[in-house]
């Protein structure tokens, strides 16, 4: 018996492994399908977009008040009269500044051009300032995108202010280094404005031989852009890029205007000792602003009030942004973006693809399934931005296509798989079940009679069995042509009058003995709840248990079938004054008896069958009324 069992539950382990392969093999080919799109760079503005998203959502930071935006906006430049800003009111500027005493100063304006008449006060100032540090274009090989520095300036004393624009035109990163036509390493100005102030807290700038070589400040190493870093696919990553890590705030750095400074209405202590950037914030005079959805505000957002899906910001607020977190990450340990390697991010969207699949396979439920994947989203993107908060840019898109499309589509193949199991072993137990309350029953009770029945009557019964294994088929192809109709079409208490009255026409030798048939009423099945298959198997249930009276049942005067309904729980009997009924019931088990006791359990009720005082038999069937929740 032992053996048995574990050959049966090694047939269903072969089973199980035979359906996991049907539904495990499309899920593992949609998250190869996912892999290519993500290495293809298909997926790559949808995963810029997530990765916005994030960085906008992300909780509220202290804004960075060692750094203070000068801004020359349209009121500043209506005082003055015209622009660009004339060299003598630059220079006092500039003056004016320097009088308060800040670490560094910052000129994010082009000022190569020599011919203002006032142009030497300018150049004393440039010549005199050691913390001034200007500006040039000096990337590409188009000569008409370059601008020279002012030549006043030393070249320690030059930055590159080239922006970097993603393919949709928006911000996420920033030039650091890069090696000109010349062949020189030039710095941007954001990491010469950080450099020199942090070198006065005695924290040394230590750059590579090479544009492409780490650089390292303090202790920290800035981790270079790579092609493939994050969501980017084969990106432009020449010379030395970092991911942007925006100030999470709405205004993260104080700011003034030009007009303010002159006029003497901005407070020294907001100027000493801090890095001060001069730029313009005129939208509508100089086109200087550049796109991100990645900041919770910007100048232009906040005076305007819009909220569109995007932000305007300044020039002037992408070195303020840049300059901020190298010296956060520095002297606050505020984190750096980092991403995975190519190799971690593609297990990770693997994993994901393969959750999907284990909740395809296991909950076998379109909507279970759907609920599943939709928690499962749910806690990958609370995961993926929790990682975020902490700094690691990891797949969110790709990850999120291989789990809800391999759920779906291994649920898909998976549910037609075992559909297509229960089918097949649907038809086999009701091509049994008809076998056996059929024809198997005529031949019983034909073996029991055997030796007292005439030839020509053994003949009769003979053909009658001949005409019923035939019908077999008959039935069973039109059940399947007309699936479940007859029953999900009659009411039960309908079917089994039908079943009791077709049944007692067999000649089966149990009838011919019976004098009273106390007749059924199953009116009180009328408002009782049943599913098809629930209403097939309690006509089987009947049809069975009559069939064993007819067999079974010795000198049998009286069939009674009960059925009633007592509060919540229906009874179903069949009861016999027969001898020596049944007599093999503690023997062994038969389909009969299992198929009531199948019954049972999907009715949550019980099966009996026991002695009836002084002799015969009662089959009974007892279940609760189950009332749905609504």
């Amino acid at each position: 018996m032992k053996m048995k069992g574990n050959a049966k539950f090694w047939t269903q382990i072969e089973q199980q492994v035979k359906v996991w392969r049907v539904g495990l093999l499309p899920g593992l080919a949609v998250i190869g399908l996912v892999a290519i799109a993500r290495f293809s760079g298909s997926l790559q503005m949808l995963e810029w977009n997530a990765f916005d998203r994030f960085l906008r959502s992300r909780p509220v930071e202290a804004p960075d008040t060692r750094i203070v935006i000068v801004g020359i906006n349209e009121e500043d430049i209506r005082q003055v009269g015209k622009y660009p800003i004339p060299d003598r009111e630059l220079a006092t500027l500039l003056k004016t500044l320097q009088s308060y005493r800040p670490t560094v100063i910052g000129l994010d304006l082009f000022r190569d051009l020599t011919t203002d008449p006032d142009r030497a006060e300018l150049s004393h100032v440039f010549r005199t300032s050691p913390n001034l540090i200007g500006i040039e274009a000096d990337i590409g090989s188009v000569a008409t995108l370059k601008v020279k520095p002012p030549p006043e300036l030393p070249p320690e004393q030059v930055g590159l202010s080239n922006i970097l624009f993603d393919s949709d035109g928006k911000l996420r990163r920033c030039l650091l280094a890069s090696k000109v036509d010349s062949g020189a390493i030039k710095y941007s100005l954001s990491l010469l404005l950080a450099a020199r102030y942090l070198q006065t807290k005695g924290l040394a700038f230590q750059p590579g031989s090479r544009a492409s070589d780490p650089i390292h400040v303090g202790a920290i190493a800035l981790p270079r852009f790579r092609p493939n870093t994050g969501g980017y696919v084969q990106a432009q990553a020449g010379g030395n890029q970092i991911l942007l890590n925006f100030r999470s705030h709405p205004t993260p750095f104080p700011v003034v205007s030009m007009t303010d400074v002159l006029r003497g209405r901005v407070k020294p202590e907001l100027m000493r000792d801090r890095i001060v950037l001069v730029g313009v914030t005129a939208s509508n005079s100089l086109n200087d602003t550049v796109m991100t959805d990645a900041i919770k505000g910007s100048l232009l957002s906040n005076a305007t009030g819009t909220t569109d899906e995007y932000r305007l910001l300044y020039g002037v607020e992408n070195h303020a942004h840049a300059i901020s977190q190298i010296i956060s990450a520095v002297l606050d340990q505020r984190p750096l973006l980092r991403t995975w390697a190519d190799g971690w991010e593609y297990i990770w969207i693997l994993l994901w693809g393969l959750i999907g699949i284990a909740l395809g396979l296991l909950l076998q439920s379109p909507w279970k399934t759907l609920l599943g994947l939709t928690i499962s989203s749910a806690c990958l993107l609370l995961v993926s931005y929790g990682l975020l908060t902490l700094s690691w840019w990891i797949p969110v898109v790709p990850a999120l296509l291989a789990l809800g499309a391999s759920g779906l589509t291994t649920s898909l193949f998976d549910r037609d798989s075992r559909l297509l199991l229960e089918q097949r072993s649907l038809t086999l137990k009701r091509t049994y079940d008809a076998v056996h309350n059929g024809p198997l029953q005529t031949l019983a009770a034909m073996l029991r009679s055997l030796d007292d029945l005439p030839p020509e009557r053994l003949r009769s019964q003979l053909q009658d069995l001949n005409q019923e294994l035939r019908s077999v088929y008959d039935s069973m192809h039109q059940a399947i042509v007309t699936g479940d109709q007859l029953y999900s079409q009659t009411p039960i208490h309908e079917l089994l009058y039908q079943i009791y009255e077709n049944t007692l026409k067999r000649e089966l030798p149990g009838f011919t003995s019976i004098r009273t048939f106390i007749a059924p009423d199953f009116s009180s099945l009328k408002n009782c709840r049943l599913s098809i298959d629930q209403k097939q198997a309690l006509c089987l249930f009947l049809q069975e248990a009559l069939c064993n009276v007819g067999n079974h049942a010795v000198e049998a005067s009286c069939l009674d079938v009960s059925c009633r309904q007592d509060e919540n729980w229906y009874t179903l009997q069949v009861i016999d004054n027969g001898l020596n009924s049944f007599p093999a019931v503690s023997v062994r088990q038969g389909r009969g008896t299992a198929q009531a006791k199948e019954l049972a359990r999907s009715l949550k009720g019980s099966f009996q069958r026991r002695s009836y005082a002084p002799h015969g038999m009662v089959c009974e069937l007892k279940w609760r009324n189950s009332k749905p929740w609504w």
